[in-house]
């Protein structure tokens, strides 16, 4: 009962083109976030189960067994940027994921600002490059 009121507060704070980030609640995967955009009336879309969708009710709350919310990002353009939010996210449907070119992190920053980009994605090839650079400096053998 008090998961489901926790919902209701989070639901009810959110405002069209909003988006919840979310963690998983246990494992590795706490490490990266999920986005799932809220369109209003109800509404959400997210880049999930291999493409953009709208995300069904049971969906969404099968999601949030396994993913917390940690933050509601909040839109802050204005009502002309709303509908031109809406409509990226027409144009989005369908589209396949992928974990480096297109994932949900992707879909949530070009719905809401117009550009496909993923912190997540570029800090990961950042410390992977980090690594490989560490490896050659050491030669492997743990000395310079």
């Amino acid at each position: 009962m008090n998961v489901i009121k926790n919902y209701n507060t989070l639901f009810n704070s959110l405002e069209p083109i909003d988006v919840i980030v979310a963690k998983k609640r246990v494992g590795l995967g706490r490490i990266l976030n999920h986005y799932i955009v809220y369109l209003g009336n109800g509404v959400f879309v997210g880049n999930l189960k291999g493409r953009v969708k709208q995300v069904t009710q049971i969906e969404l709350y099968d999601l949030l067994k396994v993913y917390e919310p940690v933050e509601i990002r909040k839109f802050t353009g204005t009502q002309l940027d709303a509908r031109e939010a809406i409509f990226r996210v027409k144009q989005k449907l369908g589209q396949p994921y992928s974990f480096l070119g297109f994932n949900c992190e992707h879909f949530a920053n070009w719905v809401q600002y117009g550009k496909e980009t993923s912190s997540q994605v570029t800090n990961g090839f950042l410390i992977l490059a980090g690594l490989i650079t560490l490896k050659l400096i050491t030669n492997g053998d743990g000395k310079r």
